[in-house]
């Protein structure tokens, strides 16, 4: 029976999988973006952007890798570094909307927000559902 009530109250195992998944992928993103910015911007038809600003974008990139990977490791103990990442996952698609809207940026451009934002909503999402359903017993 407490195998049964330990099994119950653990972590699905796709999700400490999906945050390490997210932080490969913000991490190469956050390479890539320092590495060649000015390119990458011009593939994706963005404005002209000073690469310092690229880099500094990529930089924040990673340090959602690295919050990521510290999340995979405990969710219930990091589950707040989630939640800030998810904000950050549904409020630039919905800056990106606004702005292809308005003609500041190329519709291109949203293949950064679908590989940086949207893929990752359904397993953010989950998390969060996941979280919020046991959010009793766990300890901040």
């Amino acid at each position: 029976m407490t195998a049964l009530i330990d099994e119950r109250r653990s972590t699905p195992a796709w999700m400490p999988l999906a945050l390490r998944a997210a932080a490969i992928y913000n991490l190469c993103c956050a390479l890539a973006l320092s590495l060649w910015p000015t390119p990458i911007f011009q593939w994706l038809a963005m404005p002209a952007t000073p690469a310092a600003m690229i880099q500094c974008i990529g930089m924040m990139v990673g340090v959602y890798a690295l919050a990521y990977w510290i999340a995979a490791r405990d969710l219930r103990r990091y589950w707040p570094l989630i939640v800030v990442g998810l904000l950050g996952k549904t409020l630039g698609p919905l800056g990106f909307l606004y702005h292809a809207l308005t003609g500041a940026l190329a519709w291109r451009s949203g293949l950064l927000v679908l590989g940086n934002d949207l893929i990752w909503w359904l397993p953010f999402w989950g998390m969060m559902a996941y979280a919020f359903r046991h959010r009793h017993e766990w300890r901040a």
